[in-house]
């Protein structure tokens, strides 16, 4: 938002995870949200618009303590998962809808056609480019979500991830 308004005119507030950011959107308590799939297309189909858009890489699948034949499995499996989505993206958004059967009935249900399939995009898990990284930690200390004296090679896990093609 920082494109389209100055810093002093947003007003972030934090509401948890996205069924709360969309149930605050909904009820009026926030004038915009910061939602994924598939909050994204049942807002729109709520009559709510889309601002702005982002994606990321997705690189956040390990921890601390996973060791290298994890990690690596771990990511062959999203490579195959990646190729599986992209090659019929239709097939596989019954995940997302089964993700939110649990919603008031007030909001209405998702059908496969209310996703705009551009919109997800599955890239192969790869390291953050630095300057993403750098241009990511600059805002979180700027809006004061972390402290400057944080490292930023300390916040990623940035292991190097070859690309292991599965068929």
């Amino acid at each position: 938002m920082e494109g389209y308004l100055p810093a002093e005119k947003i007003n972030l507030v934090h509401y948890g995870s996205p069924n709360h950011r969309f149930d605050a959107l909904m009820r009026g308590e926030v004038a915009a949200a910061l939602v994924m799939e598939p909050w994204i297309a049942l807002a729109e189909k709520n009559g709510c618009k889309v601002l702005c858009e982002g994606h990321y890489l997705g690189a956040e699948n390990a921890n601390d303590d996973m060791d290298e034949e994890t990690f690596e499995a771990v990511n062959r499996a999203v490579r195959r998962a990646v190729q599986l989505i992209n090659s019929d993206k239709k097939k596989y958004l019954h995940y997302l809808i089964d993700d939110m059967k649990d919603l008031p009935p007030k909001y209405g249900h998702l059908t496969p056609d209310d996703f705009h399939l551009p919109r997800l995009r599955y890239v192969e898990p790869q390291p953050y480019p630095e300057e993403v990284m750098l241009d990511t930690y600059q805002w979180m200390v700027r809006w004061g979500l972390i402290s400057p004296s944080a490292e930023v090679h300390e916040l990623v896990d940035n292991r190097s991830q070859t690309p292991v093609h599965t068929r």
